[in-house]
């Protein structure tokens, strides 16, 4: 019996899943910051003399305003960890993964690579904007669609089978 060769994931359907992975980090994001910005203290120095400038007026940062901003910070944190060390790391799959019908699997035995590698490799990818930006374009010409990070974690992205389909 012959092993079967994995169809490696073509790079607009990983770059499709990177983005539906993005849409909650920038929805929590926005919401930290307009909840920053709704809750700050407005109020004026009424004190005129610092160089004679007038009253100086300052929007500072209220401590409910600070909350939510970390509690939005930790949330994006806490889905970070879930999407790409358990979830990925156990099934292979991010949600943007599973949408697209994508996997993230060991490049040896094809299985998923378990939480702590799946966390290292998402971390990996901070090497790619260094190379200005050449490791996320290294799919579109390695053998294997590999991005810098894939190669450092040894992994590969591939189609997931989908079950009913021929």
């Amino acid at each position: 019996m012959t092993a079967s060769v994995p169809t490696y994931a073509p790079w607009p359907r990983r770059v499709s899943a990177f983005l539906l992975d993005a849409i909650p980090v920038v929805v929590l994001a926005f919401l930290a910051v307009v909840l920053l910005y709704l809750t700050r203290n407005r109020g004026c120095d009424g004190d005129p003399s610092a160089r004679d400038l007038g009253a100086q007026c300052a929007s500072n940062a209220s401590p409910w305003g600070v909350i939510c901003f970390v509690a939005m910070w930790l949330a994006i944190i806490g889905y970070g960890v879930w999407n790409f060390g358990y979830r990925q790391g156990k099934t292979g799959a991010s949600i943007g993964k599973s949408v697209m019908h994508l996997r993230v699997v060991d490049v040896a035995s094809g299985e998923p690579i378990g939480f702590l590698r799946s966390v290292i490799r998402q971390f990996a990818h901070i090497l790619e904007p260094l190379s200005l930006g050449l490791g996320y374009l290294w799919p579109l010409w390695d053998a294997k669609r590999q991005t810098f990070a894939d190669k450092l974690a040894s992994t590969v992205c591939v189609r997931a089978e989908v079950s009913g389909m021929h």
